[in-house]
């Protein structure tokens, strides 16, 4: 967190001391990363790393499941069956996806426009102004700085996954057509799931970044009007970035951890020999 605070000044009536203050008790909402290498603070405190790992995993995970075995059997009559996308991914899946991305990419933006440059022209810097009177307070924000890698990461996560989606169809069908498309629709739920959760996780470290931005104040002493404090246009959505944040990390895990469950099953039934009359 950077403050700046405002000495002594003159208004013509007299001087007044002012004082104010810049406080983010969150970690992950706060500083920079020039400010967690200063303090020679680990990588995964940097709020980039943090927000940019969830896409990494995730698009590790989609590629991995884009080249899954193809069966190892096939049959003439199994070859004349259709095969699209629509066969295996269901609508819902990529409206999900989609949606978790245009969350996403909103956040960015409105972030990243109400970022400043800091002192090494990086935009990591959100400042609150009392009045005119030149006296700020300024704080950490999920800036242009953080979000334009997460952000091509994003876009990434999209693309890998649309391929993934468009691999489905591609092997030919295995000896048992129904054993083998419920085995595919289970992989494109997983990639679902890899893409999905990786963004909710995303989205959770955005939220909590914005959480502690809003929760810098700006104090001031004045003459007769004693103190005086001011807050973020936004501090009144603390308690929804809150329950924002934390619903979006218990739902990426809980996609990820179905996936990893689910994906064990699929190599049992692969184990499974298929018996035919």
């Amino acid at each position: 967190m950077d403050a700046s605070p405002t000495h002594a000044a003159d208004d013509g009536a007299g001087r007044r001391r002012r004082r104010d203050r810049g406080s983010s008790p969150h970690p992950g909402g706060a500083g920079s990363s020039r400010d967690s290498f200063r303090r020679g603070s680990p990588l995964w405190t940097d709020l980039g790393f943090l927000a940019a790992l969830p896409l990494v995993l995730g698009i590790f995970g989609v590629v991995v499941l884009s080249f899954a075995a193809r069966p190892a059997r096939t049959s003439t009559s199994a070859r004349l069956a259709p095969r699209t996308i629509g066969t295996f991914v269901r609508p819902r899946q990529p409206i999900l996806l989609g949606s978790l991305a245009a969350i996403a990419l909103a956040l960015t933006l409105a972030a990243g426009a109400a970022s400043e440059t800091d002192e090494l022209g990086h935009h990591t810097r959100f400042t609150i102004t009392l009045g005119t009177s030149g006296t700020s307070a300024s704080s950490g924000i999920y800036g242009w700085y953080h979000s334009l890698p997460s952000l091509a990461l994003l876009v990434t996560v999209l693309v890998v996954t649309a391929v993934a989606w468009i691999r489905l169809p591609r092997p030919a069908w295995g000896e048992d057509v129904a054993h083998d498309t419920a085995i595919r629709r289970t992989r494109a739920d997983n990639i679902t799931r890899l893409a999905s959760g990786a963004v909710l996780l995303h989205l959770a470290v955005v939220f909590n970044s914005l959480r502690g931005t809003a929760s810098i104040m700006l104090s001031v002493s004045g003459n007769e009007l004693g103190m005086i404090s001011l807050g973020t246009p936004f501090a009144a959505m603390q308690p929804v970035l809150f329950i924002a944040g934390t619903a979006a990390t218990v739902a990426g895990l809980a996609l990820w951890m179905l996936a990893a469950l689910t994906g064990v099953a699929i190599r049992t039934r692969r184990q499974v020999p298929v018996h035919t009359s």
